[in-house]
């Protein structure tokens, strides 16, 4: 089978390298090419894909985003309505993300920025500390793997998700429970697939909800939280400070407020990141499962936008 590569973010090499040890493979093509693309019948993507391209793909069959997110994906008028989309869903990605939360979210509890700069001043001040409870919005993959390891931290979670999920020692929460679980989240982490009812979903209205002084973990897509909003509910004292991984443009521009906010921790997407060799053995099981005319895993429901 012929595969064409389409990533504007990532090294295609590890990718063509892996896949290319396959017997499944018989040809990688990387985009852009002027190659003959007439038999390429998978399509693997991370980023928006470029306008023109499924057009010289007249056998494509399967198309795979090279991440967990398919936000790239969705709606590209360009891709015809029966093409299976799949995700990659990742023990690393999960593992990685739990550990990146779990980082900040000890960080904010333990005050280390104040510690630092405290060292620099070389001020010795034994700050407290106490329990946190913590609302993580979206239980998929990689949310549910998070609630239940910061349950076993000790940490009092909650979770909220568009239909009610059941986690052994989470509090769980769907659409006609998101107010009372905001009220509980003094660390609200955002989990959330980014679709038509999730964009802007951190906004005023949400915040004013949280405890006083909640604390924002943002991790799942820009497209996400109404920036100016959270700058105003920082500045109020509604928030107490925010972790940023991910925003709407990116990289960061120079003239966002977000740089040099006292109260914003910032980091370049960089919360989980695909390990392309062990998401290669995913793709392989796909086209395998493609070969052999079976059902593919992880396919996204086009309707729900994930």
């Amino acid at each position: 089978m012929e595969i064409l590569i389409s990533s504007s973010v990532w090294d295609p090499k590890p990718w063509v390298e892996g896949l290319s040890k396959s017997e499944l493979v018989d040809k990688i093509h990387v985009w852009p090419t002027d190659n003959d693309l007439s038999n390429v019948e998978a399509l693997f993507v991370w980023k928006p894909l470029d306008s023109g391209v499924i057009e010289r793909l007249p056998k494509l069959k399967w198309i795979s985003s090279l991440g967990a997110g398919v936000d790239h994906l969705m709606g590209d008028p360009q891709i015809p309505a029966d093409i299976p989309i799949t995700r990659i869903v990742d023990p690393f990605l999960a593992q990685d993300m739990t550990n990146y939360v779990i980082m900040g979210l000890m960080m904010y509890q333990r005050s280390i920025s104040t510690h630092l700069a405290n060292q620099k001043s070389k001020v010795w001040d034994r700050i407290g500390y106490k329990p946190l409870k913590v609302g993580v919005m979206g239980l998929g993959a990689l949310g549910g793997h998070l609630a239940e390891r910061l349950k076993i931290l000790g940490f009092e979670v909650c979770g909220y998700s568009r239909t009610l999920k059941s986690l052994d020692g989470v509090a769980c929460f769907d659409q006609s429970g998101l107010d009372e679980f905001l009220s509980h989240s003094e660390v609200l982490v955002n989990l959330l697939p980014i679709t038509n009812h999730t964009i802007d979903i951190l906004n005023a209205c949400l915040f004013s909800k949280l405890p006083d002084s909640a604390y924002l973990i943002n991790v799942a897509r820009g497209n996400h939280l109404v920036e100016k909003d959270l700058i105003d509910a920082l500045n109020a004292g509604k928030l107490s400070g925010a972790l940023l991984d991910v925003f709407r443009e990116e990289p960061l521009p120079e003239k966002s407020p977000f740089w040099e906010h006292p109260k914003v921790s910032i980091t370049p997407h960089v919360a989980s990141v695909t390990t392309p060799s062990s998401a290669i053995k995913l793709l392989l099981k796909n086209l395998d499962l493609l070969v052999n005319g079976k059902e593919l895993l992880h396919r996204v429901n086009i309707q729900n936008g994930y």
